[in-house]
């Protein structure tokens, strides 16, 4: 049979990806949307011409606390990796997206073999790999330019190398690396230390594996992102107080010492998510119950493998249920923003989720799980594909109008910086231009602003309350755009 022979079931494998691939890829609609994107692809072509790690975007209140330049706030990881890449074939977008197949395709190759090294079946090991192409936060996001596949491969990797070659040195130090490198991507990986830990737990080679990654973290992470802008999820150096210091209130009040208020805070983004989640799509709400369901069936099986399985399978649910705790108190759950935190925990619980293909049961009752969650992440990747070309479609088309008309206005005239909110695709397509992409609600902050950095153009919407205020400052600005009766913007050049 196909599922109980390795020499053809990884082959199926490579073809059921293909024809998914195939399906999703002709369906999806293409191109960046997300403002990540465009801050991924910008950095990543900036590293490739120039091998730095500078950000081709700011935020307003960043600029204000850090001035430019200043890295991204992201983790430089996907950038580093992207930027690599691109400096080799001088891609965009494709560029992305290739990177991300092959993350997907390896990711499959991954789920199968560890299910094999946590001495589950090949049927098993079979039916987890395929469930995994089809899961809702992978096959769709292979198509967007972000780590959330990537991410979870690098998970993978460093539990398949600690299962392999935990009881040697050079499987330690390989297994630190890739979970380094998922650091390096995103420090969410962090939550996934517990499982790869129980691994390497009793094989003699647990303290190789932690002093590799400490001098990882010390020698590459910690240098890399030490120039990050503050804010956003930057973890460590978010701002205090203000409307957008968000969640990270709780990690300054503990820092202080303050009990009550780090309560406080907490109890606030508890009550803040639990309403978001009250106005959150059936899909996204799907996908989250999903992602909650799959740790729980798993844990249910928790006997099945040796005491090695068993071990891996509680790492996994403690890092699981710490990450979904910090989302619960520190950010945000919907948006499409807290299942894709959570997404990387779900290819490794796979193989208990298949389990029961190998137990000694009746045909039936064998299949019913694995193909209930199939048919589930298939209803899903059908929900999510529309859900997301249509948000694709509305967020492309404003870019374009943004770009094509700021394009018009400006005319050839060189610039190198513009403030301009959500300016994403004008300061991708007309690299190396830097934009500051938010600006401050007041015109004190306004000002403080243009003290501290210059600016080509300044623009404003166009029902902006401050356009007024700007029009009455002719020494300084002059409004390009000020014959254009039906203005989608206010263009200012700045004259000093």
């Amino acid at each position: 049979m196909l599922a109980r022979d390795p020499r053809r079931a990884l082959p199926a494998l490579a073809a059921l990806a293909g024809a998914l691939l195939l399906g999703y890829g002709l369906l999806t609609r293409h191109g960046p949307a997300l403002a990540d994107e465009y801050v991924y692809l910008a950095g990543a072509k900036h590293l490739a011409r120039t091998g730095s790690l500078d950000a081709r975007f700011y935020d307003a209140q960043a600029v204000l606390l850090g001035g430019i330049p200043q890295q991204d706030v992201h983790d430089p990881g996907y950038v580093l990796l992207l930027g690599a890449l691109t400096a080799v074939v001088r891609g965009g977008y494709w560029t992305a997206v290739a990177l991300n197949v092959v993350a997907y395709l390896a990711g499959a190759w991954l789920v199968h073999r560890l299910a094999r090294e946590l001495a589950f079946g090949e049927r098993t090991a079979w039916v987890a790999a395929a469930l995994y192409l089809v899961l809702p936060a992978y096959l769709p996001f292979v198509f967007w330019v972000l780590p959330e596949v990537i991410l979870g491969t690098l998970l993978l990797a460093g539990l398949v190398l600690a299962l392999r070659g935990g009881d040697r040195a050079w499987g330690a130090v390989l297994a630190a690396l890739a979970v380094g490198l998922g650091l390096l991507v995103r420090e969410s990986m962090a939550f996934g230390l517990p499982a790869v830990v129980a691994v390497l737990w009793r094989r003699g080679r647990l303290r190789a594996f932690a002093a590799t990654l400490v001098v990882f973290v010390a020698l590459v992470q910690l240098p890399l992102s030490r120039h990050r802008a503050p804010g956003g999820v930057n973890f460590w150096d978010a701002p205090t107080d203000g409307p957008r210091r968000g969640g990270f209130a709780v990690v300054h009040a503990a820092r202080r010492g303050d009990l009550p208020a780090m309560l406080g805070y907490a109890w606030a983004r508890v009550r803040g998510n639990a309403r978001l989640l009250g106005h959150t799509g059936a899909s996204e709400l799907a996908i989250l119950a999903l992602f909650v369901l799959i740790p729980a069936w798993a844990l249910l099986g928790r006997r099945s493998g040796g005491l090695l399985a068993r071990r891996c399978l509680l790492g996994l649910i403690a890092g699981w249920a710490g990450l979904l705790a910090s989302l619960v108190v520190l950010f945000v759950v919907g948006r499409w923003s807290g299942l894709r935190y959570l997404a990387f925990f779900m290819p490794p619980l796979l193989p208990w989720a298949a389990r029961t293909v190998d137990e000694p049961r009746a045909a039936r009752a064998r299949w019913a799980v694995p193909a209930a969650l199939a048919a589930a992440c298939l209803t899903l990747d059908a929900q999510v594909l529309r859900v997301h070309n249509a948000y694709k479609a509305s967020r492309q088309t404003r870019q374009e109008g943004i770009s094509s008309y700021l394009e018009r206005a400006i005319g050839t005239r060189p610039i190198t910086r513009v403030a301009v909110p959500n300016g994403w695709r004008f300061g991708l397509e007309h690299y190396p231009v830097e934009v500051i992409s938010s600006l401050p609600q007041t015109s004190r902050e306004l000002r403080l602003l243009e003290r501290a950095v210059w600016f080509d153009y300044l623009v404003l919407a166009a029902d902006s309350p401050l356009a007024g205020e700007w029009d009455a400052r002719p020494g300084r600005y002059l409004r390009v755009n000020l014959g254009d009766p039906t203005a989608q913007l206010n263009v200012y050049r700045r004259l000093r």
